[in-house]
Parts: structure tokens; C-alpha cells; sequence
């Protein structure tokens, strides 16, 4: 056997691409005194150079290193480095309180948090037990070396540093080790709607394929030639893929920061020539509402949209179809969650040869399904009842996938229900049409058995 045939998955041979073939690309933050600028080769000598810090400090392969960020060009390094490193980036949500922030810092052990100036606040109300545990705190951005945020007393100085001063510290030649391509990247947490969050840990290989497989042209269909802001958070499930996706092709990032509403939104696209953008339903909504409020003609101008990706709920077909209609936007509709690095699927317009053909109408419904499942996820219907049944053809039942990016078991966390038989049992009730595309009809703990049959909440 030839021996390249074994070459390991490894995430650096994906991140290092795009400043090799695009180094002159930008990478854009909005900040508080405008949109600050890195090139693609000026973002990989910063990432080696986080690396380097964190190396000196003691970070190993395997370490936990927790970010505590809104989207920015030094959470893009952070992912870079931390993943190229070996060691295991734990993107931590903005969202959670100080209890299951708590929580999750201490389950993962994390050595280093890298934190954005305004976090440090909520960050120091968690169980200060938990944060003596955490040897040293990165504080990121200006603001914080200005004075404009002050250090909180529960982190103590002597276990602080700014972020531009630790970086300055790294070497930017530091040499990506050699690791296993199961060695973990990355680590998220499920939301905690069902007790305490649980910890998915993302592999080389998990993230490697999911980014190969996600850029496909009947999947995401991203190009090295797309302008994308991603408005997904990176703490939420790697931001869907997308910062992985666009190291690897070098496409030009815009961030938004701090600035999540609708019309900073709206400003970022018009500047910067934005053709491909992440978010949920309302957000596109809110956007559409900027839209109007700016003045639809002149937007409408200068706009280049191309591609919005939808996930969390579909997209309503009124809303798809007046994007469409208006500036020429399609829809694309991803389906996924924390256990699946994140897309089992994606739902497309047009995505077989039988959709030319088809009216309208039916075209939308595409993509207010959960899509087809990705090249490398399979999909099972399962009898609720018994999970090694599979469901009659065409009716709902407990919805099952596995694949090369669907974990198998959480990260030091038994939940064996959550598992059967090598399925990812993932809680949504759902059918598979003719089409074989996976449909939605409920979560599982919102269902009554009636009868033999499913009733919707929904339904009720």
C-alpha cells in the first residue's frame, strides 16, 4: 500500500491553504473606531505567533484553551492556532450565565481563556473556585489596554496579560507539531435546555472532512472568490464550519464584532461587497426591515448578496421569495446541532436535475426542509418504541445519523440514550420524503404517542 494513501487528516494542511494561494485577501473587523483590515499573510504569522505564546506558556497538545469572543480576526488566530497546535480550542458561550459558564470552564479544565475586554465582566461572576483554576487570562482588544474596561478583582493581575502583548511574545515561525488526526481541535457545549450542557469534542479528521464535504456545490457552494460574513457566532458550533471553510480557500472575511444588529449588518455588506452570510430566520428578517428602512433602491444598487444560509428554523417561503424576487438572494437552509460538527444537511432550491422542471412553489418547500444529508452522513428513521426498528416508509420516528463528523460519545460525559448501536440519536422526530430529504416535524420531548401514532405539538 502506498503509504500517502494514510497521509493524516490534519487541520493545517487546511487552515495554511488560504494564505498560500490568496495572501493578499482581507480579513475585516468592525470596531469601534471603523473596520480594521489583516491580510490572509498577516493573519497566519499572527496565528503561528499565538501558537508560540501559548507554547511557552506551557499549553500542550490536548490542553484546553477557552475563548470567551465575539466574531473578530483574533478569534479567526484563535481557531487557527489553537487547532494547528493540537490543542483544543473551547469556544465559549456569550450566552450562558455565570453558573453554566462555570460549569463548562471547569468540565474542560481549561488552562488558558482568551477573553474580548467587554466579557471580562460576566466572566468574573463565575464561582471565583472555577477561575483560580484558569492560569492565565488573555484580555483582547484596545479598550482594555486604554483602561475602557478595568480588570476585574476576581482575575488577578499577576495572571493577566493583553492580548497584543502576548501575541507580540510569539515567534512567527512556530512549526505545527505532528498529531494524531483523532486528536480532538475543538470542544462545544449543547445549550444545557436538558441539564448540564454536555461537550462535543471535534477531531482533526471530524473537522477536516465536514470542512470538504460543507464547501461542496450542492452544499454551502463557497468559493474562494466569495466576500462572507459569517454572522453565526464563532462560539456557537464553530460558526457553522464557515471560518474553517474560508481558511482553507482564503475567502475574504467580514466580522462584525460587537455590532449584531441589523443595520451594522446592512452597513458591513454595502462596504465590504458581501455575497455569502450565515444567520437564523429573524435575523435575515431584521435585515429585510433595514433594507426598507435605508431605502430600497439605493441598497438594492450597491448590494451583492448572493447566498443566506438559514439554520435553526426554516426560513419562511414569503420571506425567501421576496429576497429572490427583489436582489436576486437564494436561500439556503442547513440543518444540524452541537453533536454534529454542526451540518447533517442542507436543503437547496435547486439541487437535482428533476428541480429545473419543477413550479416554484415546490422549490421553496426545498429548502423548508432539513435538506439531504451531506456526502458521508447516513440517516435512519427509527421506531420510537425501539430504537434497532426502523420506522414504516414515509412516517416519522426517531430521527438517527451517523458519519465521519457525528460524535460518538460526549467528552467525559456518560449519556448512553443520546447513543444506539454507532447512531447519534438526536432527539428530532422526522421522516424522509421521496425525495430523500429529511423533514422535521417535532423534537421528540414535545411528542404524544396516540394510538401508535405521533401528534405534534405543533399540531395541538
Amino acid at each position: 500500500a502506498n503509504p500517502r494513501d494514510h497521509a493524516p487528516l490534519l487541520l493545517r494542511t487546511l487552515c495554511d491553504r488560504g494564505a498560500a494561494l490568496q495572501p493578499d485577501n482581507l480579513i475585516v473587523t468592525k470596531t469601534s473606531a471603523g473596520y480594521a483590515t489583516l491580510t490572509f499573510a498577516e493573519h497566519q504569522a499572527a496565528a503561528k505567533r499565538v501558537a508560540s505564546a501559548l507554547a511557552r506558556w506551557g499549553v500542550q497538545v490536548g490542553d484546553r484553551v477557552g475563548s470567551l469572543m465575539w466574531n473578530s480576526a483574533a478569534h479567526l488566530q484563535c481557531y487557527h492556532a489553537v487547532s494547528c497546535m493540537g490543542a483544543v480550542l473551547h469556544t465559549l458561550s456569550l450566552r450562558l450565565g455565570p453558573k453554566d459558564l462555570g460549569f463548562t470552564i471547569a468540565h474542560a479544565r481549561e488552562r488558558v481563556i482568551i477573553s474580548d475586554a467587554d466579557q471580562l465582566a460576566p466572566l468574573a461572576k463565575v464561582d471565583p473556585e472555577v477561575l483560580g483554576r484558569v492560569e492565565l487570562f488573555v484580555c483582547c482588544g484596545a479598550d482594555w489596554a486604554a483602561g475602557a474596561y478595568a480588570l476585574p478583582p476576581e482575575i488577578p493581575a499577576a495572571r493577566a496579560t493583553s492580548w497584543e502583548a502576548f501575541v507580540a511574545s510569539g515567534a512567527p515561525d512556530f512549526a505545527w507539531p505532528d498529531v494524531p488526526e483523532t486528536a480532538l481541535h475543538a470542544l462545544c457545549y449543547t445549550s444545557g435546555t436538558t441539564g448540564a450542557p454536555k461537550g462535543a469534542g471535534y477531531s482533526q479528521r471530524s473537522t477536516y472532512l465536514h470542512t470538504l464535504a460543507a464547501t461542496g456545490a450542492d452544499q454551502l457552494g463557497i468559493s474562494g472568490a466569495h466576500v462572507l460574513l459569517p454572522f453565526v457566532p464563532m462560539f456557537h458550533v464553530l460558526s457553522w464550519g464557515v471560518p474553517f471553510i474560508a481558511l482553507m480557500l482564503g475567502s475574504r472575511m467580514v466580522f462584525t464584532g460587537r455590532s449584531m444588529d441589523p443595520e451594522s449588518v446592512l452597513d458591513a455588506m454595502l462596504a465590504w461587497q458581501v455575497q455569502f452570510s450565515t444567520g437564523v430566520p429573524t435575523v435575515w428578517q431584521g435585515l429585510r426591515g433595514a433594507i426598507g428602512a435605508r431605502g430600497f433602491g439605493a441598497v438594492a444598487r450597491d448590494l451583492r448578496l448572493k447566498f443566506l444560509t438559514c439554520g435553526g428554523s426554516a426560513p419562511p417561503p414569503e420571506m425567501m421569495r421576496w429576497y429572490l424576487d427583489h436582489l436576486g438572494v437564494e436561500f439556503i437552509q442547513g440543518w444540524g446541532m452541537t453533536e454534529t460538527n454542526p451540518l447533517g444537511a442542507i436543503g437547496r432550491r435547486i439541487a437535482k436535475h428533476k428541480d429545473l422542471s419543477k413550479p416554484d412553489e415546490e422549490l421553496f418547500g426545498n429548502i423548508t426542509k432539513a435538506g439531504l444529508p451531506l456526502p458521508g452522513v447516513e440517516v435512519r428513521i427509527a421506531d420510537s418504541d425501539d430504537l434497532g426498528r426502523d420506522a414504516p416508509a414515509g412516517a416519522p420516528g426517531e430521527l438517527l445519523v451517523r458519519g465521519p463528523w457525528v460524535i460518538g460519545e460526549y467528552f467525559e460525559y456518560a449519556a448512553e440514550e443520546k447513543f444506539h448501536r454507532g447512531w447519534l440519536v438526536t432527539g428530532d422526530v422526522a421522516k424522509v420524503d421521496e425525495e430523500g430529504a429529511i423533514i422535521i416535524t417535532d423534537r421528540s420531548k414535545d411528542v404524544i404517542k396516540s394510538g401508535g401514532e405521533w401528534i405534534s405539538s405543533i399540531d395541538l
